[in-house]
């Protein structure tokens, strides 16, 4: 490589880092998602025990969220021992993991190739793409990233197999890789396929330089034979994943979804990620299933599709990268295109990460043999060039700002699609969580509406009504649904959580007992359980029920607030341990610093341990904050107890 050419090459290097670091080094700040990350992440049961072999074995043994991605929950696991609760670290690493994907695809396209310009635009393209925003921002899609990696290693491997004597060891690094690709995200299963691609351009296996045909047929039936071991490996994890998804309900049957509907939505499906290819404008987290299909659209669909596969056929002895790109792009797809359909939207970003390279490839290329050879026509393409690439940059800094908390996230998705239920119901759950009951009324009364008998919808129906005071009205629901779904905790568990907001201890305590024995992961449960045991006057066994609510969520706010309370204002000396109740206030304080209830327990804790002058202090500022937010009453009481503490005395609770 000439110096002049290196010199662009290490450019281009840097140019990758850079561009990719401006536009999503945001996320650092960002939080987890009502996405899977608080299931997959947050409450996850087996990074709530520690890491450990054991962990590691589980991580194998046990599938989790109807998918069997071992590794990927490993990255995970140390992730959470790093990062915790924390998501910026998390999303730091996909960022990393993504870069890096990005420099590999760079250095395997040009030593490939040798086309220095066409392979920084295809691995820029790559790093930037807003389609790709959703496979970075978002934690629980680690999945995307750490996959991607072990897939551009699996090419580079795959490279250095081609360039050598065609022996079978050379392909144990391409089989470790692909393996390792698999346990992270199993739609890597095509990739056998896009090797057999890449052997017809740019390595140029199929056939000698000098043979006139376009491929060998003992040539093609050799690399045929080289890919068993790899296929192998492909229907070995395929047949784990269909099982988990099938055993977990996550596979759509035939009566729930008929396969033509199926075959229309991913003929569609390929057109819109084409047109989101070329403009990515009104991308979402979500995007609904039609509730029938457009055979029209489904037809034009079919042509074009057909259509460009039989010009990229039929250029395929003068331009051979057009029918390797446009196949690696549909042929990537077909895992997740919908035929068999897990999840309930009719196509995703996501889907995109990997299949989008073979389009990126085409275009390149193609867009290089169009301009020939004219210094000034190509001089005038690498100015669109870095124009689309730098437009593509900001689209990904502004979809990436979407992803920075669970409202922004669905209230762009509302904004930029229709009919999306899942984005109601999402939203209404963030929207309740602040306690805008209203506002979140509103939204599962429109999910309700969009997708009828759903008891996601109907049950936060039921709960913005039991907070509101109108249980009479919420009742009903939770029963119907109690008795429609019995092995659910989520009916029977509202239901009791609604009961503790109106003081009835003894029914939410069954309840939520209920519950938990269908559900012993559930945090909240159990922090609702303390609180009944607390109303009951079972004060020890309150304690205890506070601490699995920790134990299986650390820093969950109820139970950090009421344990820290307990510990120091206890009337039973028995149970108080002020030291204690300092490090557990402390801790929730840092989630929430400006809260009334949780300075007020703070200022408990301090008066406990004997630290009266912070208690003091701290009481004055909860006070403050109280009367900020129209809490006149709490803002009494807690002057009321900071009166004590400068008097020298904490705060004990009467018998």
């Amino acid at each position: 490589m000439r110096e002049a050419d290196r010199r662009v090459v290490v450019g281009i290097c840097l140019l990758i880092v850079a561009i990719t670091s401006a536009v999503f080094f945001q996320i650092r700040s960002h939080d987890f998602v009502n996405l899977d990350d608080y299931d997959g992440i947050l409450e996850n049961p087996h990074f709530l025990a520690g890491f450990s072999l054991d962990s590691v074995w589980r991580a194998f043994a046990e599938p989790y969220q109807h998918n069997w991605i071992p590794l990927n929950w490993l990255s995970l696991h140390l992730d959470y021992v790093l990062y915790g609760r924390e998501a910026g670290g998390y999303l730091l690493t996909n960022l990393a993991l993504h870069i890096l994907s990005s420099l590999l695809l760079f250095g395997f396209l040009l030593r490939t190739t040798s086309a220095v310009g066409c392979s920084g635009f295809a691995a820029l393209v790559f790093a930037v793409h807003p389609l790709h925003v959703e496979s970075v921002a978002w934690v629980s899609e680690r999945k995307d990233v750490l996959s991607g990696l072990f897939f551009m290693l699996t090419l580079w491997a795959y490279a250095r197999h081609a360039e050598g004597p065609a022996r079978w060891r050379g392909l144990a690094p391409v089989a470790l890789f692909l393996a390792l690709g698999l346990l992270s995200k199993p739609m890597l299963v095509t990739l056998p396929f896009v090797l057999l691609l890449l052997d017809l351009w740019p390595l140029g296996r199929m056939a000698d330089a000098s043979d006139e045909r376009i491929v060998d047929p003992e040539r093609l039936r050799f690399l045929l034979v080289e890919k068993l071991p790899l296929l192998a490996i492909v229907l070995a994890v395929s047949a784990i994943t269909y099982a988990v998804q099938a055993a977990t309900g996550a596979v759509a049957s035939l009566d729930r979804l008929p396969l033509a509907d199926r075959l229309a939505n991913a003929l569609q499906s390929y057109v819109v990620y084409l047109s989101q290819t070329l403009v990515p404008r009104g991308l979402a987290v979500f995007y609904p299933y039609p509730a029938s299909p457009d055979w029209a659209a489904a037809g034009a669909a079919a042509l074009l599709l057909v259509g460009a596969t039989a010009v990229a056929a039929f250029r395929v002895r003068a331009q051979p990268y057009l029918v390797v790109g446009w196949l690696w792009f549909v042929g990537m797809l077909v895992p997740v295109i919908g035929i068999v359909q897990v999840g309930l939207q009719a196509h995703a970003d996501r889907y995109m990460y990997l299949p989008q390279i073979g389009l990126s490839i085409a275009i390149a290329w193609g867009a290089i043999d169009a301009v020939g050879s004219s210094r000034v026509a190509r001089t005038g393409l690498a100015a669109v060039a870095a124009l689309v690439v730098a437009c593509f940059g900001i689209l990904a800094w502004q979809q990436a700002h979407h992803w920075r908390d669970t409202l922004a996230l669905y209230q762009r998705a509302l904004a930029v699609t229709e009919g999306n239920f899942l984005a109601h119901r999402a939203l209404a759950d963030a929207l309740l969580d602040a306690q805008r009951i209203a506002d979140a009324r509103v939204h599962y009364a429109k999910a309700a509406e969009l997708r009828p008998g759903w008891s996601e919808a109907e049950l936060g129906m039921a709960d913005t009504l039991a907070a509101q005071g109108r249980l009479g009205e919420a009742l009903p629901i939770y029963e119907r649904w109690m008795q429609a779904s019995p092995d659910s905790a989520r009916p029977v568990g509202s239901l009791g959580l609604a009961l503790l907001r109106q003081g009835r201890f003894e029914e939410a305590h069954a309840h939520l007992e209920a519950g938990l024995r269908l559900d012993p992961h559930a945090s909240e449960l159990h922090a609702g359980l303390g609180i009944a045991l607390a109303g009951l006057g079972r004060h020890e066994e309150s304690i205890a029920a506070y601490r699995e609510a920790l134990r299986l969520e650390p820093g969950q706010p109820t139970a950090s607030n009421n344990l820290a309370w307990a510990l120091a204002t206890s009337s039973d000396a028995s149970l108080r341990d002020p030291a204690e109740a300092v490090r557990v206030a402390e801790a929730a304080i840092r989630s929430a610093p400006n809260d009334p209830p949780l300075l007020d327990t703070l200022a408990a804790a301090y008066a406990a341990a004997g630290r009266l002058g912070d208690a003091s202090k701290t009481a004055e500022r909860a006070a403050w904050e109280a009367e900020q937010r129209g809490a006149t009453g709490l803002a009494a009481q807690i002057r009321h107890r900071a009166e004590l503490y400068r008097a020298g005395r904490p705060y004990v609770e009467a018998r």
